[in-house]
């Protein structure tokens, strides 16, 4: 889990990505097919950084150590969405 909390602010951004589904101050709820155009380019040989910034989100908002931990979580739901 990630040390930073979002700011209202940040929540309200990130609601407006089509790819969030809900977004608290601790966590961010990404749809089924962020999971699966990420994993995607993941495959491509593309950095999770890149990845989510071509997503329509900000890096600097999720921070490196939600950005990180982004590839374990598609790698362990990639089943639901293939």
């Amino acid at each position: 889990m990630a040390n930073k909390k979002f700011t209202p602010e940040e929540m309200s951004e990130l609601r407006k990505n089509k790819y969030v589904l809900d977004v608290s101050p601790s966590i961010v709820h990404f749809s089924a097919e962020f999971k699966k155009e990420f994993w995607n380019a993941l495959m491509q040989g593309n950095l999770p950084k890149d990845i989510v910034q071509f997503l329509g989100i900000n890096p600097e908002i999720l921070g490196e150590t939600r950005i990180g931990g982004l590839k374990t979580m598609v790698r362990m739901s990639r089943g639901r969405f293939c």
